[in-house]
């Protein structure tokens, strides 16, 4: 009984640095989780995604009712 025991603890250890090294060798994790730039809208100074800002004449809008 005693090394059944053992020999679960030890390949959940195994599996464990296997999958931590796993996480630590994959940059594409990383990158993706970022996001993006925030951009202020120039009416009033709110922080929206860039890929949400609209820009109009050279500045940025966080909504068609600040563009107007």
């Amino acid at each position: 009984m005693f090394i059944k025991l053992i020999l679960v603890l030890l390949l959940g250890w195994i599996g464990f640095s296997l999958m931590k090294r796993f996480k630590q060798n994959n940059p594409s994790v990383s990158k993706s989780a970022k996001g993006q730039k925030m951009i202020a809208c120039d009416a009033c100074d709110t922080h929206v995604p860039e890929s949400d800002v609209i820009v109009k004449n050279g500045k940025n809008y966080c909504s068609k009712e600040h563009v107007e």
